[in-house]
């Protein structure tokens, strides 16, 4: 009889007990929204602080950040062919760099001379902006004057800091002969008004190292070396980063191509066609109908985006837009690397990298 009393009294605690941590993250998250900064300088502090604490473990993560040819896989410098066009490709959050498996190895077969970023990608955005300014010093004094960047989604942020960020100044940089000249910027899926969801990168971040991991580039503090969570602050709507990036003028010798993913089973030319279709067999006072259905299916569809980054969130004023069927990660690559699929934004980049 007490064994049964003691395990209906144990049955009615564990939901108080779930219901209190349930409570608690409620907390967390509704009090660190009003801290955020404060709570990404105490994140960045942490982070150097571990850093002095294990020398030898950040000397060993550090040397696998940085450019890297594709096709040779060494660092810089080495000698440069002038007659190849060179590209850049900047990943995004928490990607150990698979990102680029169809689109890297298809500007190879087209000649072009590709490069990969590799950077900390969960440390503040501006630092990443650093070391990649950096590292193209390295390539400008390989002998390579004008490149073009591919970016996917925080890459984007990356390069458009890189290029408009008054500290660093990269026009002047340029004229100086210190970094090579950006001709082209491809932005895909990138928020450049931010994201809700940045709030969950915990499992990125746990992709992220177990790709590490099969790599052999294993670290056991890698997943705060590598960063301690702020770029996730400065990808939210409305952060101090993307009030400030946002706020400055576009590079003006620099083109620019937004290329947003729509996870919907319909697109805006599907929608159109519909439209038109739809039109041209209803009278003209039922059109005003239709027309409030397609601007829905339109927003609907440019609600759901690529499943992780708005249509919206990717816009620029002034900026040329395209959209393309496939979420955040299958438009840009396959998901298996067996797979025969071309993505959809892989041909709409080499194209226009090919114009350039």
């Amino acid at each position: 009889m007490k064994n049964q009393k003691e395990k209906r009294n144990k049955q009615r605690r564990w939901p108080w007990v779930i219901g209190g941590i349930v409570l608690l993250f409620g907390l967390w998250h509704l009090i660190s929204n009003f801290y955020l900064e404060e709570e990404k300088e105490l994140r960045s502090q942490f982070r150097y602080s571990v850093r002095e604490k294990f020398p030898e473990q950040t000397a060993q993560l550090s040397s696998t950040f940085g450019l890297f040819s594709f096709e040779t896989d060494t660092k810089l410098p080495r000698g440069m062919d002038p007659t190849q066009k060179t590209v850049v490709l900047i990943h995004g959050l928490d990607d150990p760099g698979k990102v680029w498996q169809n689109l890297a190895p298809e500007l190879a077969k087209e000649d072009f001379d590709v490069w990969l970023m590799q950077y900390p990608n969960d440390q503040p955005i501006v630092e990443s902006t650093r070391l990649l300014y950096e590292e193209l010093k390295g390539l400008r004094q390989s002998g390579i004057r004008r490149i073009s960047i591919a970016a996917h989604s925080m890459g984007g942020l990356v390069a458009r800091d890189l290029l408009t960020s008054p500290e660093i100044e990269y026009g002047r940089s340029v004229e100086q002969g210190e970094v090579p000249k950006v001709n082209l910027l491809i932005m895909v899926g990138t928020p450049n008004h931010g994201s809700q969801l940045s709030r969950f990168r915990a499992f990125g971040e746990l992709r992220d190292h177990l790709a590490r991991l099969t790599n052999g580039e294993a670290n056991w503090l890698g997943f705060i070396l590598d960063g301690a969570g702020e770029a996730k602050i400065d990808l939210l709507p409305g952060s101090r980063f993307l009030t400030e990036l946002n706020g400055r003028k576009h590079p003006d010798s620099v083109n620019m191509l937004i290329i947003a993913g729509i996870t919907a089973p319909w697109n805006e030319s599907d929608i159109n066609r519909w439209l038109g279709s739809v039109g041209q067999k209803v009278s003209g006072d039922r059109q005003k109908e239709i027309n409030a259905i397609g601007k829905y299916l339109t927003s609907m569809t440019h609600g759901l985006g690529d499943g992780l980054v708005t249509v919206e969130s990717t816009r620029l004023r002034e900026i040329p837009h395209q959209t393309v069927s496939g979420t955040h990660l299958s438009m840009i690559r396959n998901i298996t690397q067996n797979s025969q699929r071309i993505p959809p934004a892989v041909p709409l980049i080499v194209d226009r990298l090919k114009e350039e």
